[in-house]
């Protein structure tokens, strides 16, 4: 039967088949994509994570200079968190890792720290103590945070492992 605008009624819209076949596309494609997606995620939340750690560094520096008192960075392995604090141990301010980044390793001038925390001093001067901080992602990839005493600031490096 034909309707008034010429074409036949039966053929509009698509058959069951056709919308099962556009599903299990998109469920393939999806299944195939995430994992990478996934990778591509925590890689962010890496470089995040990494940022602000050394723009953490940077305001400890100011703060330390501008207010002329002495301030430490506590690094806190098992907690995934970095403390900025006065010389008595006040918290001034807190910063949590997410949840797919840790700390894989500290060092101090160079020299690994195995315990589960570690502290670095901000002074009056602008000086501050040698450290490096490297993070891990879930996925495997791991950037360093590097203080340098020398320039007085902090800086992100990829690692290549």
């Amino acid at each position: 039967m034909t309707s008034a605008t010429g074409s036949d009624a039966g053929e509009a819209g698509f058959t069951l088949l056709e919308l099962i076949a556009v599903v299990f596309i998109i469920a393939l494609v999806l299944g195939i994509s995430y994992p990478s997606m996934s990778r591509g995620s925590s890689a962010l939340h890496l470089r995040t994570a990494s940022r602000d750690l050394v723009n953490t560094f940077r305001f400890a520096r100011e703060k330390a200079v501008s207010e002329q008192e002495s301030l430490q960075l506590v690094i806190d392995r098992k907690g995934r968190k970095v403390v900025l604090a006065d010389v008595l141990g006040t918290p001034l301010r807190t910063y949590t890792l997410p949840e797919d980044v840790r700390i894989k390793e500290m060092s101090r001038a160079g020299v690994e720290v195995g315990e589960d925390a570690m502290t670095v001093r901000f002074l009056p001067s602008g000086g501050l103590e040698s450290a490096g901080i490297r993070l891990e992602a879930d996925g495997g990839s791991m950037m360093q945070v590097v203080a340098d005493p020398l320039s007085g600031g902090a800086r992100m490096e990829p690692v290549y492992e």
